[in-house]
């Protein structure tokens, strides 16, 4: 392989390792920024609570579902993986942070 070849498809590799993740990062929404630090250890902190029928809210903890799901956040899995575990939900709520994240219907 000569020189000017190795050099295109070294630029070509690195532009891909930037392009793909920026992309990913600009057209998905928090928590989904897993594009850029998808293996770094994180401090956002993830909170799941049930609706019930009569309307009242219960803390659930994603360690019932089991691994991997306990420990993905992102993506309906874990929601949905809560709401077959507790059928007297109608809805999970996820929380980023602070920060309603997302309502998951259950049913």
């Amino acid at each position: 392989m000569n020189r000017a070849l190795a050099s295109r498809l070294l630029v070509g590799v690195l532009a891909l390792e930037i392009v793909v993740p920026a992309v990913s990062l600009a057209t998905t929404s928090t928590p989904r920024h897993y594009a850029w630090s998808m293996f770094v250890e994180s401090s956002t902190d993830y909170r799941y609570v049930g609706e019930t029928t009569d309307g009242t809210h219960v803390d659930l903890d994603p360690g019932e579902v089991g691994r991997p799901w306990s420990g993905i956040h992102y993506g309906p899995q874990t929601p949905e993986r809560l709401c077959a575990r507790h059928p007297e939900l109608t809805s999970v709520t996820r929380f980023y942070d602070t920060d309603l994240e997302s309502v998951q219907p259950c049913g």
